[in-house]
């Protein structure tokens, strides 16, 4: 069975080999502009640069790296790079498989029950809306949404980060390495 993006893409189409070299470069923090705004891309960085924390402890202590450390960490990098928009979850059974559509929905459920939230948009992945990434146990989540007009605009941001983080996390046990709320429309009370 051949997987979605298995050909060493991430679902924007950006290269996996490109965001593995900058992860392993040290660089995961310096985004250009297209992974500041791509899920995906924020999603991929934060899972490789988990992942490789590891090898990154090792080089710093200037041991030499046991052989099995080195390869485990090459091998959940592999894993990760083989699944470039599904986050993976290890149970006792296996691996557990979670569409980032999946991370979409439960960002937005989680969104509109958030007091002061007047429509948090959905659309499918790439557009405006709720956007999401998802790479080994890690993701990326973009909200649009309206808010009523009265509402601490800052304060309601938060909100919504903490609770969509918190709830992905509940129902998915993915990490939210970000999550972007973008405050599009003010709208009259009811």
């Amino acid at each position: 069975m051949t997987l979605p993006h298995s050909d060493g893409r991430l679902a924007c189409g950006r290269e996996v080999q490109g965001v593995l070299d900058q992860v392993a470069d040290g660089r995961a923090d310096e985004r250009d502009p297209h992974q500041q705004g791509c899920p995906h891309c924020r999603a991929a960085l934060a899972e490789y640069d988990r992942l490789w924390a590891p090898v990154r402890d090792l080089a710093a202590e200037r041991v030499e790296a046991p052989d099995s450390i080195l390869e485990a960490a090459l091998e959940k990098i592999r894993q990760a790079v083989e699944h470039t928009d599904w986050g993976l979850v290890p149970s006792a059974e296996g691996l557990v498989r979670i569409s980032a559509r999946v991370v979409v929905a439960t960002a937005r459920q989680s969104a509109q029950e958030v007091p002061g939230v007047r429509v948090a948009l959905s659309r499918h992945l790439g557009g405006p809306g709720v956007a999401a990434g998802a790479t080994g146990a890690s993701t990326a989540v973009e909200i649009t949404l309206a808010a009523g007009y009265g509402t601490d605009l800052v304060a309601l941001g938060e909100r919504v980060r903490r609770t969509v983080a918190a709830r992905i996390r509940e129902l998915t046990d993915l990490e939210p390495a970000d999550v972007t709320v973008v405050i599009d429309d003010v709208l009259p009370p009811r």
